[in-house]
């Protein structure tokens, strides 16, 4: 269903790990992964510290998201097919693996073609922020699970 992330133990225990992607990893270790072994239709940086990896058709809702802190990888968000029943699935697993959550965030916002409610909850594990977002839009609803170590370039988590 969707790429589910070992954490790693001992001394980089603050550490993410999804699939072959490891924090602290370099950009450019990234993105040559990306192109050699996944099949995206798209792999774009959007900015000097992002790498968007996408299919075109949104039904499939496979986006990957790498953020990078100085050319180390130090956040990833994946996009998984929207619904009640993943949310409360992945809010249940991350609830017995870390205990409640450190951070809940809610509130609405108006965007160009209506209202955009976001609920996204983040629990602490070491040094880093382990979160489930769920975006309501007008037109259809989004949900993300997202890993973000501590860094220098943002706040973590990251909304």
């Amino acid at each position: 269903m969707f790429v589910l992330a070992a954490f790693l133990t001992g001394s980089a225990a603050h550490a993410f790990e999804v699939a072959e992607f490891k924090s602290g990893m370099a950009q450019n270790e990234v993105k040559t992964l990306l192109l050699a072994n996944w099949n995206f239709d798209r792999v774009l940086e959007p900015s000097d510290d992002v790498i968007l990896a996408y299919d075109n058709d949104p039904s499939i809702a496979r986006r990957y998201q790498f953020r990078f802190c100085k050319g180390k990888l130090v956040g990833f968000e994946q996009d998984v097919r929207p619904s009640l029943k993943s949310l409360i699935i992945s809010v249940n697993n991350y609830n017995q693996q870390y205990g409640q959550p450190n951070r809940v965030y809610s509130n609405t916002h108006m965007v160009s073609n209506g209202e955009k409610a976001v609920f996204a909850l983040f629990w602490k594990n070491n040094l880093e922020y382990i979160g489930v977002k769920y975006i309501v839009l007008p037109n259809n609803e989004q949900m993300s699970l997202s890993f973000d170590s501590n860094n220098l370039c943002y706040s973590t988590p990251r909304m």
